[in-house]
């Protein structure tokens, strides 16, 4: 049997890294939901990922976000940040509001816990290289959520 070497054990560990930042929020979902969800995703999309930070913050710093990386002076419930354009070693950063999630679950009728899965499932399609600036790229990225949530 041949010997495995440390470089080899490094590029196909998988590591999801969870944060909640937020304030005064519990997370709905277990830290191991967030980590199946991503999974999930990421073999589902035939993707390797090396490293995946998964933080929770609230309206303000979500906000703080948007406005510093992306010029945009409003909440959102998701910012993505990919960190490198390598589709089989995906490593990156998804920020998500529990504030927003929390609204947007209401709102749309879905509960927060599956609002909140929805979001996560959208961030790591976003690290799997989907679009969603046009009205095309984001019936395909919901078709996606569609399906993820549905298994």
């Amino acid at each position: 049997m041949p010997k495995v070497k440390k470089k080899d054990i490094f590029l196909t560990k998988s590591l999801v890294l969870i944060n909640n930042l937020h304030p005064s929020y519990k997370l709905p979902i277990s830290h191991n939901n967030v980590r199946e969800s991503v999974s999930e995703v990421m073999d589902g999309e035939d993707c390797r990922f090396n490293e995946i930070i998964v933080n929770f913050v609230n309206d303000s710093a979500i906000r703080k976000l948007n406005l510093e990386y992306l010029d945009h002076n409003y909440n959102t419930d998701i910012i993505t940040f990919p960190y490198n354009d390598k589709r089989k070693e995906i490593e990156g950063e998804i920020f998500i509001s529990l504030d927003t999630v929390k609204k947007n679950g209401k709102f749309y009728g879905s509960g927060y816990k599956k609002e909140l899965r929805r979001v996560i499932i959208h961030g790591c399609l976003h690290l799997a290289g989907y679009e969603d600036s046009s009205v095309k790229q984001k019936e395909l990225i919901r078709s996606r959520e569609n399906y993820y949530l549905s298994i």
